[in-house]
């Protein structure tokens, strides 16, 4: 205990992220459950969904100069998650009336919009909160993602067994917007020194024409693709997050098909989660350097995808499920703090919302496979295939780097 009270912002900070975590996961369970169940969904429904999420992403681009230049600003993110927190409520009435899918639709894509923004936000904030402390800024990192997996686990349980019982989706979605509120409550609780400025930070004021604003932008765009070898690691975690996203995206279709009970997606789901947790609770111990650790990840990895369309019993599927699961949640964690470790501070929003544009982008872009007639067992196998040779890659790129 004594520990939590040496470091009251973590905890608020992690609270805080994890009520609104449960809201937001909570909400799209019940949506993908009842596309699926009330709306009969079919593949082509489903990626329109995952298009809207991944799109508002894929849009950060532009605004990465007004990033910047946005300093210490608490409220802005407390705006932001109230915003979120509206669409959640008009989203969860409509999904109880019934309402047209594109209202529905509408609202998941103004959902995503404001918590893509707000997590920009909050990635300049973190530097400011622990005061540009590098020791309390990845040991913040390590505590988020173990918490923020290990809720996303329990979650996910719990809430294929609330589904499988009457009203279940009514007393998820309940439970969301209660959450949401909660979440906000603590973030306001935080407590920093608004005068502390990031080194090498941009200035206060905003670009203020078109032409200096665009001058910004490519200056940002610029210095996030050189900035080797953390771009090309980017680059590849985009592409193989946003095919791993449509397979899992898929997930309820795959069980309806397969004769599984719908309810129980998100249980399946959990055990790569579960892999997630325990990746996340190892990765403070690896030492690796990151490019070493990438190119050991993405073997494995791409082996165990590959190996999961192989004619094996389940229990051994679902054990390559929990492996490939292990290597995402260690990757996340190493991911995060290469973020911290290779850009400016001062500029970290502006880089953050330029890579999950790039992460966006190519989850956009993988989704129109839905529309590409192919069982889904090769879609496991180019993805398996496609992450060995990213890891061959980064081999190459590492033994040229030492010579």
């Amino acid at each position: 205990m004594k520990k939590f009270h040496q470091h009251p912002n973590l905890v608020k900070l992690v609270l805080g992220q994890s009520f609104l975590l449960i809201a937001f996961s909570t909400y799209t369970t019940v949506l993908l459950y009842l596309l699926v169940q009330r709306y009969h969904a079919i593949a082509h429904t489903l990626a329109i969904f995952g298009v809207l999420a991944a799109l508002p992403p894929a849009l950060m681009i532009l605004l990465s100069p007004w990033l910047a230049h946005l300093k210490n600003n608490k409220r802005m993110l407390i705006i932001l998650q109230l915003m979120a927190t509206v669409s959640l409520f008009g989203g969860s009435f409509c999904l109880l009336e019934k309402a047209n899918l594109g209202i529905i639709g509408s609202l998941y894509f103004f959902l995503s919009l404001v918590n893509t923004i707000s997590g920009s936000v909050e990635v300049g904030f973190i530097p400011v909160v622990f005061q540009e402390n590098e020791a309390e800024i990845e040991k913040s990192v390590d505590f988020q993602y173990f918490m923020s997996t290990g809720i996303t686990i329990v979650t996910s349980l719990l809430s294929s067994a609330i589904l499988l019982l009457p009203n279940g989706s009514k007393g998820l979605l309940i439970a969301s917007l209660v959450s949401a509120p909660i979440g906000i409550i603590f973030y306001n609780l935080i407590s920093y020194d608004a005068s502390f400025q990031l080194q090498n930070s941009a200035p206060e004021t905003s670009p203020k024409t078109e032409r200096s604003y665009l001058r910004q932008m490519l200056a940002d765009l610029y210095q996030f693709t050189h900035t080797m070898p953390a771009f090309l690691i980017i680059l590849f975690e985009a592409i193989l997050g946003g095919i791993t996203g449509l397979l899992f995206e898929l997930l309820p279709l795959t069980m309806k098909e397969l004769g599984l009970a719908v309810a129980l997606f998100s249980a399946v789901g959990a055990v790569q989660k579960a892999g997630d947790l325990i990746g996340g609770a190892v990765a403070p111990f690896v030492k690796w350097q990151a490019t070493t650790f990438f190119v050991v990840d993405y073997l494995v990895s791409g082996s165990c995808l590959i190996g999961f369309t192989l004619p094996v019993p389940n229990v051994v599927r679902l054990g390559l499920l929990l492996i490939a699961g292990i290597g995402m949640g260690m990757s996340g964690n190493v991911f995060e703090k290469l973020m911290y470790r290779s850009f400016n501070v001062g500029n970290i929003s502006a880089m953050h919302a330029l890579a999950i544009s790039t992460f966006a982008f190519c989850s956009v872009t993988s989704y129109l496979a839905a529309w590409i007639k192919v069982d889904t067992p090769v879609l496991w196998q180019g993805s398996g295939s496609l992450t060995i040779i990213f890891g061959l890659v980064i081999m190459t790129f590492l033994i040229k780097s030492k010579r």
